[in-house]
């Protein structure tokens, strides 16, 4: 059976300096290759020897995945992975609403089947929580349960009460407020 091509759907826009852009041109008309062919064929021989640290280091290819929701929360559980303070929230806002986005509370493993659902409204699920968390701490959970529910798919049980770590004391809230 003939292998499919990977459909190309993603476009790279570079500035070169002359030099770079001649080097381009002479390899790609001595090899007979397309500019893409090359940069891409660079990108991955590069990126081969590019890890993460810590105890286990991890390269891209532990971090993949076709959907956006579970890549970036792979990337995110990685504390070598640099992040920016977008995604610092971000992370925050998974963490407090795990069995929203994770199969467990180790954060390993997505849930595939939420995060497809949830995902591309994600951007509104954060502004609720910043907008209400306040004076209605689970809006934003409330939002995705009710999105979960609309697609047919049961939403996960929260546990009854959620620790938060308060200025070395703990405080309790009750999640089902």
């Amino acid at each position: 059976m003939a292998r499919k091509k990977d459909r190309k759907t993603e476009t790279l826009s570079l500035r070169l300096d002359p030099k770079t852009k001649f080097m381009l041109e002479f390899v790609a008309r001595i090899n007979g290759q397309t500019f893409t062919t090359i940069v891409e064929r660079a990108i991955r021989s590069s990126i081969g020897a590019i890890h993460t640290g810590g105890n286990i280091p991890r390269d891209w290819t532990d971090f993949w995945d076709p959907q956006e929701g579970v890549r970036t929360l792979k990337l995110l559980q990685c504390n070598e992975y640099p992040t920016t303070p977008d995604e610092d929230d971000l992370k925050k806002f998974v963490t407090i609403h795990w069995p929203l986005f994770y199969a467990s509370r180790t954060f390993e493993e997505p849930h595939r089947v939420y995060v497809e659902i949830l995902w591309p409204k994600i951007a509104e699920y954060r502004r609720i929580w910043a907008e209400r968390r306040n004076r209605d701490f689970w809006a934003a959970r409330d939002a995705m349960a009710a999105d979960l529910s609309a697609a047919k798919v049961q939403p996960p049980e929260f546990p009854r009460r959620i620790i938060f770590r308060k200025r070395e004391k703990s405080v309790m809230r009750r999640t089902d407020q």
